[in-house]
């Protein structure tokens, strides 16, 4: 079970990296192409907007749920400051880490309703008529990705808080 969890770990951290410098170069290629054909040239193309729009969704998206695995997400912490006992700091963490979780998961549900009323709806941009759910399940991916991150965030300040020792994932870049 242990192995299968650090596989999926693994898995996903590959799988976000590769969308973030894909979705990266896409914007960064659809930018350079807008500038050059409306500057340059004086064509302007419509519809580059659109595209770097929701390619920027992605990116920013799965942007956001790397930073939750990597656990780089802004913190307001002060307890750290306050409370020298490790296990009341952890019990602490963990209460806050749950709430976290909680709201995480309330975020999927949100945005697992937006995303069925957008394929019902069947909302498109304007100028290229792409259905708009490509972007807006980005939303879906990243929250439910936010989610998980944060429950086994959650589990390791329980651990701590019961004394035991912090979870040992794989290849993460934050060490607490």
């Amino acid at each position: 079970m242990k192995t299968l969890f650090y596989a999926i770990w693994i898995l996903l951290r590959k799988i976000e990296g590769a969308v973030m410098i894909v979705t990266a170069v896409i914007l960064v290629s659809l930018i350079l192409i807008q500038v050059a054909l409306r500057y340059v040239f004086k064509l302007p193309l419509m519809g580059v907007e659109e595209l770097a729009c929701m390619t920027g969704f992605w990116m920013y998206m799965v942007g956001s749920a790397s930073g939750a695995r990597e656990r780089n997400h802004i913190k307001a912490d002060l307890v750290t400051s306050f409370v020298k006992n490790q296990r009341v700091s952890g019990s602490i963490q963990a209460v806050v880490s749950l709430a976290t979780v909680v709201l995480a998961c309330i975020m999927t549900s949100w945005c697992w309703d937006y995303v069925q009323w957008s394929l019902k709806s069947g909302e498109k941009s304007p100028a290229l008529m792409i259905p708009m759910v490509y972007a807006q399940t980005s939303l879906l991916v990243s929250s439910a990705l936010m989610s998980f991150y944060f429950f086994v965030e959650f589990i390791d300040n329980v651990r701590k808080a019961a004394g035991y020792p912090p979870l040992a994932l794989p290849e993460t870049s934050n060490e607490q």
